[in-house]
């Protein structure tokens, strides 16, 4: 393993089809199911290089494949939640949020052996306009949070929060720890360049200078990555341009650059990382109330 400070290494645990806005659930058992075989190869992929992942894995799959949350843990990662159906959080109810974090968190703490810490929502879905979805993450006994992504898009982004960890004060006066994913601070836009679709198009030279700017300012970066992203040859469905752009470029990167991020870097589990900021007290306390950083 590379010496030097560690990074978070984070896995979104969906099948290919979960994120493909233009799938209705109600369809989903139309189409192939191939997230096991998929996690395989990222499994085997880690344990090459001896790094340790947080696997926020969504419910859907938790309950279609109940071996895959044991063997995940026993391959020394860590579990987090998903969510159960890979739903927008803005565009739900709180009850129907809160419906739907119970049911994953009920599936993830049957399968698991240890505690279920931490939460992202899918596609970063927690902005400004459903802050009380994090008191509603306390409530059902959740500690850190991984949604808030410091930049814009047509789908998620809150510009303004920080970029790096922090405690996070929910609006009813509570507080969840909050990694965000990492993003180079430029004049009119923060540019993300650790996960997804970034990771895939931008070339290996420029995230490996981003990731060492973070390591000489003393801060880890949080890199994301999805087993379908190691699955080339899954299913093309007929979408608009930026969707096929979003869900199929350069899909034959990944099984190139993950490793070499592996072999450049060191990698532990965001629970390890946070564990450690609260350990000697340095994360300081945002809320949505607060513009400036």
């Amino acid at each position: 393993m590379p010496s030097g400070l560690p990074n978070a290494l984070t896995v979104d645990l969906e099948d290919w089809y979960h994120s493909v806005l233009e799938v209705e659930p109600s369809d989903w058992p139309r189409h192939e199911d191939r997230v096991a075989s998929a996690t395989e190869r990222l499994l085997a992929c880690l344990a090459e290089r001896g790094a340790r992942a947080t696997f926020f894995v969504l419910g859907h799959v938790a309950e279609r494949h109940p071996e895959l949350v044991p063997a995940i843990e026993a391959a020394g990662h860590e579990i987090a939640c998903h969510g159960y159906a890979h739903r927008l959080v803005y565009t739900q109810s709180p009850e129907e949020f809160r419906d739907d974090l119970h049911r994953s968190l009920s599936l993830l703490r049957g399968q698991a052996k240890t505690p279920i810490r931490g939460y992202r929502a899918a596609y970063w879905s927690i902005t400004r306009a459903c802050p009380w979805a994090l008191d509603i993450l306390a409530d059902e006994g959740l500690v850190y949070d991984s949604s808030l992504y410091p930049t814009r898009t047509s789908l998620y982004g809150v510009p303004d929060a920080p970029r790096r960890p922090f405690r996070l004060r929910t609006p009813g006066g509570r507080e969840l720890a909050e990694f965000p994913p990492s993003v180079l601070r430029f004049p009119f836009r923060n540019l993300p360049f650790a996960g997804g679709i970034y990771l895939r198009l931008l070339p290996y030279w420029f995230v490996r200078w981003a990731m060492r700017r973070f390591r000489r300012a003393g801060r880890p970066a949080l890199v994301y990555i999805h087993p379908p992203e190691f699955d080339p040859d899954k299913p093309r469905l007929p979408l608009r341009f930026g969707a096929r752009v979003l869900h199929y470029a350069r899909l034959d990167a990944f099984r190139v650059k993950v490793p070499r991020l592996l072999a450049d870097f060191a990698f532990i589990t965001l629970g390890e990382l946070l564990d450690q900021y609260a350990a000697n007290g340095s994360l300081p306390t945002w809320s949505f109330g607060s513009r400036k950083w």
